[in-house]
């Protein structure tokens, strides 16, 4: 017989909430850890060997977290493989890159051109490609997607996009003089035991300050992005798109339009490309062809399949995961068990793979489902009971937090 886990919560009650605030407690300081501790590149030492980490990496996952956001919306919750997301993704980074280093935009506003555009490029292709489901649409994709180096290369694009050389921009995001960074990181190297991961105690350079700050306005990007599509699943199109995932057939029976969520869903999937792009350009400083081929996408994919379909929160694992497995895998040179020459030369690829095969027969549901599966082994969260109605009385709460309920006010 299976046990009770040990904590359990009620949507709506107090206990709820406090719940809800420590778990967003805990996640504000790990990235306030992150951009402190991580302002210019660490290591992590396991097994001997020494993986790499930077707030500037972290800042690069973000831009793949959104992406793979949107490939939530079209792939996860209307059940429409795209293969092309890399395509989105790199018309926001080099709509950004013009914009800023020929126009001398302010990166966020650039906002304001990537997201319409990528919006209505995805509306366009997504009207064809209501003709063709499954793998023929993912074949389709994938086509969009293995252009986009070639038209970046083009003779009569080169002005906007400098072809092979790259689009590079020297704008950066610099902190406010109010905003006291270097305040806070010797408050924190001053902590007990773990404030010599902050620093030496002299503050931050100019540089560090800029890439602290672009981590923070960036992760406030993804923020909205999360919130907004987050919003958009429990509403009404959400849940139609979601009908529309599970059985085409009953959703079209029950009055829903196939064509239209299916092309509001590629829309807006195309967009949060846009925005990952945007991030992604301007942490970097540059867009390069070769950092948008069809590869890419498929990563893009991955990270959608290990984090976990049809999940937000998978999009934050996938990020990560090919923002940091495949650097630390190339790295990982020793390990327990393994004859350390089968660990010479480009492993890094060898290693991914393995640990994708593995996931996928241990995890089929990506580390998300894992994760919450362990969970539920300790919290459950019930969903809110509606209120009890009296026909001639007042309603009675059945969450309420006094339990004396006033017998003259109820019927009998």
């Amino acid at each position: 017989m299976a046990t009770a886990p040990r904590f359990q919560f009620t949507e709506g009650t107090t206990q709820y909430r406090t719940y809800k605030l420590i778990g967003y407690g805990i996640l504000l300081l790990l990235i306030l850890i992150v951009a402190f501790a991580y302002s210019d590149t660490g290591s992590i030492t396991l097994f001997d060997n020494d993986y790499k980490i930077s707030i500037t990496r972290v800042t690069k996952a973000i831009s793949f977290i959104i992406a793979i956001l949107g490939l939530q919306v079209v792939a996860g919750f209307t059940g429409q493989l795209s293969l092309g997301q890399g395509f989105f993704f790199g018309v926001g980074a080099y709509l950004s890159a013009w914009l800023v280093a020929d126009h001398n935009w302010p990166w966020l506003l650039t906002l304001v051109v990537i997201i319409p555009t990528c919006f209505i490029f995805g509306m366009a292709f997504g009207i064809p490609a209501l003709r063709i489901k499954g793998l023929y649409l993912a074949l389709v994709t994938l086509g969009l997607a293995a252009i986009l180096p070639s038209l970046i290369l083009l003779d009569k694009l080169e002005p906007y996009t400098a072809g092979a050389a790259g689009k590079q921009t020297d704008s950066d995001l610099v902190p406010p003089g109010w905003l006291p960074l270097d305040g806070i990181v010797d408050a924190l190297h001053k902590i007990p035991l773990v404030g010599q991961y902050f620093g030496d105690g002299d503050g931050l350079s100019s540089r560090e300050e800029q890439r602290v700050w672009t981590f923070f306005i960036m992760t406030i990007v993804a923020v909205v992005c999360f919130k907004m599509v987050g919003n958009l699943i429990k509403s009404r199109p959400g849940r139609a798109i979601r009908a529309v995932r599970d059985n085409e057939t009953s959703a079209a029976v029950n009055g829903i339009g196939l064509a239209y969520h299916k092309t509001m869903s590629f829309g807006v999937a195309s967009a949060l490309g846009g925005v990952g792009g945007m991030v992604y350009v301007a942490e970097l400083g540059i867009a390069s062809p070769g950092d948008f081929t069809q590869l890419l996408s498929i990563l893009f994919i991955v990270g959608l399949v290990v984090g976990g379909v049809g999940t937000l929160s998978g999009a934050v694992v996938g990020g990560l995961v090919i923002a940091f497995v495949p650097d630390w895998a190339s790295s990982t040179q020793n390990f327990p068990g393994v004859p350390e020459r089968w660990l010479q030369g480009p492993t890094g690829g060898l290693i991914l793979g393995i640990m994708l095969i593995v996931l996928t027969f241990v995890l089929p549901g990506g580390i998300v489902a894992g994760v919450r599966r362990l969970r539920a082994r300790f919290v459950r969260v019930n969903p809110a009971r509606p209120p009890l109605l009296n026909a001639d009385g007042p309603t009675i709460d059945p969450l309420a937090d006094s339990a004396t309920v006033d017998a003259a006010s109820v019927k009998t």
